[in-house]
């Protein structure tokens, strides 16, 4: 981001000298965690605010070039306009749609794949039809898409490719530029162009880059035995619990602990909370926003951000506990690290969480793996990692050394993987976006009224496989359609849940979230059972804005529940509000 909004500013010279700006002035970085969307924003917030507060030096020559961009003139421009504007949209609800109010302000914005990827397509999500033409011209042109961990979005990227090529079919071009750009340490299959470091920074002890390349990660592998009863406690979170507590000391104050589904990282933190000679910290996607800046706050003051880790001096230790939702992305600092097995390319990103910035610390890490995810039965795939996570294990154990570990440093792993002459069956499997033809592209741009039918753009986003739907739940001590109108649910207390869990909870069924941290993957939902949800204890309200019916909207039954819908429920309601999501333990008793 850095880089591109330097890049901008250089070329305000070309300001009325008939030499076009080509550097993009929109800056998206796109990325399927809402963690790390809210990281990106929060890093180009800080970037946007010193350069408006310059007053001599680069930064403030920078800020005045994108200043007199933005004005579109070489010379007049207005010294207290914002240099540059930075925006987020995550979450399916939006924050704002300020980006859409002028073509020439440099700006950032942070979002997820679904909400600028249906934005780009003519469809964008939570906003009226007079508003998508807007979206999809300022998306597609002057801009550049920085698509971070691409290998968790292939089929976004092909998407991205596929609007790139019908950019030119115009008989006059606009001649604004809109460039995709892959971000990932695991590159997807297919990419080209990639940047390669040629110099001998990484492999030099001495120099920033080399300690980070250099750091050694062993890691023991661990099988944990499944219970034969099945109505036995599962061991494994206890397993995982006691793993992370013996990693602690020799030096390593700080500790995470990745699972693969919401309902072990729950489990696991439960487990970690009764002892209280440690810092026990949950996050997961199944959080609302001010809850999750409430724990990423936690983090900061942990000294666990690289920034602060070598001068990491804890009161006592702490143990992280994360789903996928960390996985990419987050610029945190572990002294130890103990993960549930999964595909190859996860263990890698997990691992970039490890000893980040190559300290002089005892770095070690557990990989444990469930006996029926080592052997699974014939046509038992794991619903996110496929026949990757037990392919991977094999491939570990084939190459773990003569003490039983297996160094994931970078170095070493490079020098492993050179052997291989296909990592396919070692990485997660990924879906294609569905091919984009031209007859797509002529009924999305027919956007009042929308033609009927109408592709779906959620195929292009995310794959032709069925999606795990959102509703946005919010919690209202007073619930009633008058204070609901003049104070309407916002983005920062609403929590997006499957549309699948919804239902069960407010059927008063079995809640339990199996489900993984992944955007976009597919769960097997129940068959909510209508007769179930006849007590009116029991009642919530679909919020629709001004357009709410007290009789339509104020339900029960879980079938009334639709994909999007923003469900208000009081905080007196008879269910647990911590089956659906993550919240503090002070919020929830209330």
């Amino acid at each position: 981001m850095d880089i591109a909004v330097f890049a901008l500013a250089a070329q305000a010279s070309r300001l009325g000298t008939g030499r076009p700006i080509t550097a993009p002035r929109r800056i998206f970085f796109v990325v399927d965690r809402r963690v790390i969307v809210d990281e990106a924003h929060a890093r180009a917030g800080c970037m946007a605010t010193k350069l408006a507060q310059a007053k001599a030096g680069i930064l403030k020559d920078v800020a005045d070039d994108l200043r007199r961009i933005a004005h579109g003139a070489a010379t007049g421009f207005d010294d207290k306009a914002a240099p540059l504007a930075v925006h987020v949209l995550r979450g399916g609800m939006y924050r704002s749609e300020a980006w859409l109010r002028s073509p020439l302000q440099p700006a950032v914005v942070a979002s997820t794949v679904d909400q600028i990827g249906s934005r780009l397509l003519f469809r964008a999500y939570g906003r009226g039809f007079g508003t998508w033409p807007i979206c999809a011209a300022l998306a597609a042109n002057d801009s550049l898409v920085l698509l971070d961990e691409a290998h968790c979005a292939q089929p976004f990227l092909q998407t991205l490719q596929a609007v790139r090529r019908y950019r030119e079919w115009a008989d006059d071009p606009l001649r604004r530029c809109f460039h995709p750009v892959v971000m990932s340490a695991t590159p997807p299959a297919g990419a080209d162009d990639v940047f390669r470091d040629t110099s001998a920074e990484g492999r030099d002890p001495s120099h920033l880059l080399g300690r980070r390349q250099l750091a050694s990660k062993p890691a023991q592998l661990r099988l944990v035995s499944s219970p034969k009863d099945q109505d036995a406690p599962d061991p494994f979170a206890a397993e995982l619990m006691q793993s992370a507590l013996n990693l602690l000391g020799d030096g390593r104050q700080a500790v995470v602990v990745f699972v693969n589904r919401v309902a072990t990282a729950r489990e696991t933190y439960r487990l970690l909370r009764e002892n209280e000679d440690i810092d026990a910290v949950l996050l997961t996607g199944r959080m609302r926003p001010v809850d999750k800046d409430a724990t990423i706050g936690k983090l900061r003051a942990l000294h666990l951000h690289s920034a602060s880790s070598a001068d990491r001096r804890l009161a006592k230790p702490a143990v992280v506990v994360a789903t996928q939702t960390l996985e990419v992305g987050a610029d945190l600092d572990f002294d130890g690290l103990v993960t549930e097995c999964a595909s190859l390319d996860a263990l890698r990103q997990r691992f970039g969480r490890l000893n980040r910035t190559g300290r002089a610390v005892d770095a070690c890490a557990k990989i444990l793996i469930r006996g029926d995810q080592a052997k699974p039965a014939r046509g038992d795939e794991d619903p996110v990692y496929g026949k990757a996570l037990a392919e991977t294990w094999q491939w570990l154990n084939k190459r773990k050394s003569k003490d039983g570990n297996v160094d994931f440093g970078i170095v070493p792993l490079e020098r492993m993987l050179a052997d291989e002459d296909s990592l396919d069956q070692l990485n997660a499997p990924s879906n294609d976006a569905l091919v984009m033809l031209p007859a797509h592209v002529d009924c999305w741009a027919q956007t009042a009224p929308k033609p009927r039918p109408t592709p779906d753009v959620a195929h292009f986003l995310h794959g032709p496989r069925e999606s795990v739907p959102d509703v946005l739940v919010c919690w209202r001590a007073d619930v009633d359609i008058e204070s609901l109108t003049l104070c309407p649910p916002s983005t920062s207390e609403t929590l997006p849940v499957p549309i699948g869990l919804f239902k069960r909870w407010l059927a008063g069924k079995d809640a339990g979230d199996l489900g993984a941290d992944v955007e976009g993957v597919s769960v097997e939902e129940p068959n909510s059972d209508p007769d179930a949800a006849q007590d009116v204890n029991r009642r919530i309200i679909r919020w629709r804005g001004n357009r709410t019916d007290a009789d339509e909207d104020i339900t029960a039954d879980p079938n009334a529940i639709r994909p999007g819908d923003i469900v208000v429920i009081p905080c007196s309601h008879p269910g647990d509000p911590r089956d659906l999501g993550d919240l503090p333990q002070e919020a929830s008793d209330r």
